[in-house]
């Protein structure tokens, strides 16, 4: 407790400025906040560091000499790799006077002019015996403890964070201010004691490089304080510290709208050692720094990772979502006419009716009257839609067709009785649901434009209509789930189809072409018989089983539709949704990665959106 309360600050801020893990740092940033006492502070940093450092030397097994001797090595291999610069160039010509005299006695008018210019050196009699001027420390010197530790941890939370909002430009410029603001601030403990200009140089230099890649870019100081303060805003804990953060931040980005410059203080140090004044173009020179990188992201080698990482999810995100609107595309291509305003056609309806007509109403009724009167009524459409598909096509998915000719036939099974019996009972369920309701109420009068505003949010107080609203809601859902069925069943086809075409189908695949469907999943395997032509008595004969079971989905999907089944109308507009979510996939790909996602295949034409 003999350490003054001042030499005790320096030594906290000494101990909170070394560097550590994110996690131990964390660990630094919790307790300091369980005292407000310097002295017990620096305890509890200690004691934290020591466990760290016990953990640190348990986990490597190495003995605590070796690690020593390991960090020493590391550290004297990182400064080898650049020792400060000794710039020598020509002397700049003395002027006159008093200039004459000091070149005369061993002094040099340019250091004076410099000193004078500048407040950074302090020359003795005639301009010899020059050294640092009091400015300079106090430079190093001015910001305060809580400033240092709250700018300290803003610009950690940029480095760990700031990665996941900005482009790689903004990270980097912020990192290498970063950086610089770390190393200009532990040099303070430098002037404690009085030390030579060579020793400051060979501890700045990464503190000069970091600042001359900073003042570099003209834009640097708007970047960091337009994005360094709205990242700490959303930060809970830091954001009551914003004032101070933000005065730290400001102080060091004006180290050369002051004076001293914090470029003619680093100059103080090269002119008393060379004797001779230095530039700051003869030390960038010297210095050799390169510029900031704008396009790949510079941080520590677990931000790269973790970039690394977003970018292959995103990646994936891309690929899923282009996949799944390149099959969205495919499926309305398939099962829908629209028109270029987005508008779907049901002038299919007019044959499915025709053909209802033909061959199941009295000849009286087999009107164009009585047809655009049924059509026109939601209960009376769907009751001849459902009994023309049970009719039709309920016979090839529960037993025995007749494939061939007229005249050359044979009876064969497409698909294993019972794979399909849960919705062949649902539409006999949903026949018997319809019959008693028209028979309950013959005369009832409810058309397509009423049934439009019931079910666009228009409120129902009418028992008659709420029923028969439930009843349509049963069999648009219904006729959605069966119509993805039959869907996957014709998938497979066309991906086993694509696969023969490229010669890379196997014996198991190819046997499929005659065996009896026997489950629904996705795989590649053929409609069995598909290229068969049907012998029926209906609409159906002379068609290929193929464009039979095409022809299923699309009738489902379209009576779907028609009674506006939210899964299947939602899946026919997901393409919009898809579009907004890959544009802001991708244009965070390009800001994380600087490049464009790259689609080779171009899958998608302008006009498939309409």
């Amino acid at each position: 407790m003999s350490t003054s309360r001042t030499d005790a600050h320096k030594v906290f801020a000494d101990l909170y400025r070394k560097t550590r893990s994110p996690e131990h740092q964390q660990k630094i940033d919790e307790v300091i906040q369980k005292s407000n006492d310097i002295f017990i502070r620096i305890d509890l940093m200690k004691k934290v560091d020591e466990e760290f450092e016990q953990k640190k030397k348990e986990e490597s097994g190495k003995r605590p000499e070796e690690e020593d001797k390991s960090s020493k090595s590391s550290q004297s291999s990182s400064a080898s790799s650049k020792t400060a610069p000794k710039p020598v160039k020509k002397t700049q010509d003395a002027g006159p006077g008093l200039g004459f005299l000091a070149n005369l006695f061993g002094g040099n008018a340019n250091i004076t002019k410099f000193a004078k210019d500048t407040g950074t050196v302090e020359v003795g009699f005639l301009g010899r015996n020059s050294k640092i001027a009091p400015s300079v420390e106090r430079l190093f010197k001015a910001l305060k403890e809580d400033q240092i530790i709250s700018t300290l941890q803003a610009l950690r939370l940029a480095e760990s964070q700031g990665w996941r909002h900005w482009r790689p430009l903004v990270y980097n410029v912020v990192l290498n201010f970063n950086k610089f603001f770390n190393n200009f601030i532990s040099l303070d403990s430098l002037f404690i004691d009085e030390i030579s200009p060579e020793i400051f140089l060979n501890r700045s230099l990464k503190m000069q490089m970091y600042y001359a890649r900073h003042l570099s870019r003209n834009d640097a100081r708007d970047i960091i304080l337009g994005h360094v303060p709205e990242l700490v805003k959303k930060d809970e804990k830091l954001s009551v510290k914003l004032p101070s953060i933000i005065s730290g931040l400001n102080y060091g980005l004006n180290l050369e709208n002051g004076r001293p410059k914090l470029t003619d203080a680093i100059r103080a140090f090269y002119v008393v050692s060379n004797k001779k004044v230095i530039s700051w173009e003869e030390i960038l020179d010297s210095l050799n720094v390169p510029p900031i990188n704008e396009t790949k992201f510079q941080g520590s080698p677990d931000i790269t990772k973790e970039v690394e990482t977003t970018l292959i999810k995103l990646s994936d995100d891309i690929l899923t979502r282009m996949n799944k609107k390149e099959e969205l595309h495919g499926l309305r291509q398939r099962y829908f006419k629209i028109d270029d305003n987005g508008k779907i056609s049901f002038d299919f309806l007019n044959g499915v009716v025709d053909d209802y007509f033909a061959h199941h109403m009295p000849e009286n009724m087999n009107s164009a009257a009585f047809k655009s009167s049924y059509k026109g009524m939601p209960h009376k459409l769907i009751h001849i839609l459902l009994r023309d598909f049970q009719s039709c096509y309920t016979p090839i998915l529960e037993g025995t067709v007749k494939i061939g000719t007229k005249n050359h036939n044979r009876d064969v099974l497409v698909t294993q009785p019972g794979l399909f019996k849960a919705e062949i009972e649902e539409i006999n369920n949903l026949l018997r649901q319809l019959d008693a309701f028209n028979k309950k109420y013959p005369s009832f009068q409810y058309t397509f434009s009423n049934f439009n505003q019931n079910t666009s949010g228009g409120s129902v107080e009418d028992q008659i209509t709420v029923n028969l609203l439930r009843l349509l809601a049963e069999a648009s859902a219904f006729m959605g789930k069966f119509a993805e069925k039959i869907n996957v069943l014709v998938e497979n086809h066309l991906l086993a189809k694509d696969y023969e075409s490229k010669g890379q189908l196997n014996e198991r695949v190819l046997a499929s072409k005659e065996k009896v469907l026997e489950e629904v999943k996705v795989l590649h395997r053929f409609i069995p018989y598909y290229d068969s032509t049907m012998v029926s008595g209906n609409r159906l004969n002379s068609k290929t089983l193929e464009y039979v079971f095409v022809d299923m989905a699309q009738l489902l999907f379209n009576y779907a539709v028609i009674y506006k089944d939210k899964f299947t109308v939602n899946k026919l507009t997901a393409h919009r949704k898809l579009d907004a979510e890959l544009s802001a996939l991708k244009a965070e790909y390009e800001r994380l990665s600087g490049k464009t996602f790259d689609d080779p295949q171009n899958r998608f034409s302008p006009s498939e959106d309409q």
